[in-house]
């Protein structure tokens, strides 16, 4: 490899930091058209070092490839537009100067799903798969038995909200989700009948609620939220009905009701070791955007 120079990321390298993220992105475009697009590239990298720290690859005196990650209470975030490279592999020899300061165990990367190269290096840093962020088009459709909800699901909606947490504390997902109190679910939900951000759906069957759905108006920002979409943000369904067809009926008057109201796409994501979710969003028509990539230290 040509001599590198890694330096701390300052103002001089934004210009050219952010040609590179517009390449990547240009690129990710080409492969899924349903992305965020007239996208300011200098401002999407600024708003990540506004919040950590970054470094760049030089060849030659050029900005090859670019880092930034910023770090939480428990981890340590590479962001939608945390990373670009013309040379994937530089990648890795900026993760190995800019890792040890962020003092994490735990280490998460967003990147595009289609850069096999971008991928291949940060599978190669002892990152794996752990969530799925994808897209798809909108298209009329009602369900039977699929209501709006409302306050007086709340009980129900508790009881929905615990078989999840039990479905992903289960094999394989082994999930580190702690059950939560009845009454702290209840004050989770309490206002989000009353939130314009939200839409609650519910499944009936036999007058009893056996799933829902939750949509979610995300503001508009990151790389992968297209212009007029809106974000399913939950379909959970009662695991003795699990199978019979209540998590299709969901989807399916989701995709209607936004179809309805003007929304183009529906972004939504999942935990790849659900396998259950897995499987049913990807035979559903959901693409893949965007990976999240972890690592625990050591």
């Amino acid at each position: 490899m040509t001599d590198v120079e890694i330096r701390p990321f300052s103002d001089e390298h934004l210009a050219a930091a952010a040609e590179l993220l517009a390449e990547r992105h240009r690129r990710h475009l080409a492969a899924e058209a349903l992305l965020a697009r007239d996208v300011d590239y200098p401002a999407q990298i600024a708003a990540e070092l506004a919040q950590g720290d970054g470094v760049v690859a030089l060849v030659e005196g050029n900005v090859k490839a670019y880092l930034v990650g910023r770090v939480t209470d428990v981890d340590a975030v590479v962001g939608f537009g945390g990373c670009a490279a013309r040379d994937p592999e530089l990648v890795r020899d900026l993760y190995a100067s800019l890792s040890p300061g962020w003092d994490r165990e735990r280490h998460r990367a967003y990147i595009p799903a289609s850069d096999a190269g971008l991928v291949d290096a940060w599978f190669r840093l002892a990152f794996g798969l752990q969530f799925t962020l994808a897209v798809r088009e909108t298209e009329p459709g009602r369900a039977a038995g699929v209501r709006l909800g409302r306050p007086e699901d709340l009980e129900d909606v508790v009881s929905l909200e615990r078989g999840f947490t039990d479905h992903l504390l289960a094999a394989p997902s082994f999930s580190a989700r702690k059950p939560q109190a009845d009454e702290a679910i209840r004050a989770e939900w309490a206002g989000v009948w009353d939130d314009e951000r939200y839409t609650h759906l519910v499944a009936e069957r036999d007058r009893r609620v056996v799933g829902h759905a939750l949509l979610y108006r995300r503001e508009r920002g990151d790389l992968r939220i297209p212009d007029g979409s809106i974000d399913l943000a939950l379909v959970v369904t009662a695991a003795d009905r699990r199978g019979s067809g209540v998590g299709s009926g969901l989807t399916s008057h989701a995709l209607g009701w936004a179809h309805e109201r003007g929304y183009g796409a529906v972004t939504i994501d999942w935990r790849v070791v659900n396998l259950v979710a897995d499987r049913f969003f990807t035979a559903r028509g959901f693409r893949p955007t965007f990976i999240r990539l972890y690592r625990h230290i050591p």
